[in-house]
């Protein structure tokens, strides 16, 4: 597959001084190359200058650095193995086992090809990217500073290289869609929040009392707005909402599943299996 790439236009300037940037296209077993020998970037700059301002859109890569610095820790080889099952490739960079701020550490980035280009708004992209990092379980490992839609990469000569025996190339469209439903969940919550606070509903712990106090009535479907949420096309997202609403407030396993089994039957609710699998994702 081609990936596209930003690459810096000269390879000879100096650290601290700014180069144009083009776009460049490589067969992705060929990446490294790009990682070796240039500074790089997943983003397209208007006229070849870098910075937020002249971004005009991305490409299909993702870019995580990892320098091992936060309270949780990935070596080299632990990153190969949780990632192989995901087109990818893993090079260490320049600071890689060497003192930084006093500390030695693996220190490696990750790429991922995606099999379209990336779409999303440039102030959305942080929140995007943030939240493919959670899907891929790296999201407490990688360096947030790199959310940035200018971030750039330098190069490496002498790099470790590592890229997985998958195919399985992420899907630009499924990830978008899980965004957007998280964006809508988060929407969901905030709602609620609001709804709790023009109700004057306590937010101290006797809030699990009150919420127990009107489970399975018409007070609770008021309260989460089920008449107009729970509708075809969202159903799956409404009822992981108020299972995720209800496990942040305390209420006991059996009662959130007892709830959900409720609400679906009072409806024209999703199939049986897509409710169970639902409440296991919820993990009660």
């Amino acid at each position: 597959m081609l990936t596209k790439v930003s690459i810096a236009k000269h390879t000879d300037t100096a650290y601290h001084v700014e180069t144009p940037f083009i776009q460049a296209e490589v067969g992705f077993k060929n990446l490294h190359t790009i990682t070796e020998k240039y500074r790089y970037a997943n983003t397209v700059f208007e006229n070849g200058k870098r910075s937020k301002a002249t971004q005009e859109s991305f490409t299909n890569l993702l870019i995580y650095d990892i320098d091992n610095d936060r309270d949780r820790k990935l070596s080299f080889i632990e990153a190969c193995l949780l990632l192989n099952d995901v087109k990818s490739l893993i090079v260490t960079t320049k600071s890689h086992q060497k003192p930084k701020n006093g500390i030695v550490e693996d220190r490696y980035r990750i790429l991922f090809p995606l099999d379209k280009v990336i779409d999303v708004h440039e102030d959305e992209y942080p929140q995007f990217y943030l939240h493919v990092a959670g899907l891929l379980g790296i999201e407490h490992i990688i360096d947030l500073a790199c959310k940035d839609v200018a971030r750039m990469y330098q190069p490496y000569k002498t790099q470790k290289v590592y890229y997985s025996d998958s195919t399985n190339i992420l899907s630009y469209k499924q990830l978008k869609s899980l965004f957007e439903e998280t964006k809508a969940l988060n929407t969901a919550m905030r709602n609620i929040a609001r709804y709790e606070q023009s109700h004057k509903i306590e937010t101290d712990g006797s809030k699990t009392d009150y919420l127990r106090s009107i489970i399975m009535t018409e007070d609770f479907l008021s309260l989460m707005k089920t008449d107009e949420r729970f509708v075809s096309g969202n159903r799956n997202n409404y009822l992981f909402s108020c299972g995720s609403y209800l496990k942040e407030n305390d209420l006991h396993a059996d009662e959130i599943k007892e709830t959900l089994m409720w609400m679906n039957d009072l409806y024209d609710g999703i199939p049986q299996k897509e409710l169970e699998s639902l409440i296991g994702g919820l993990k009660l």
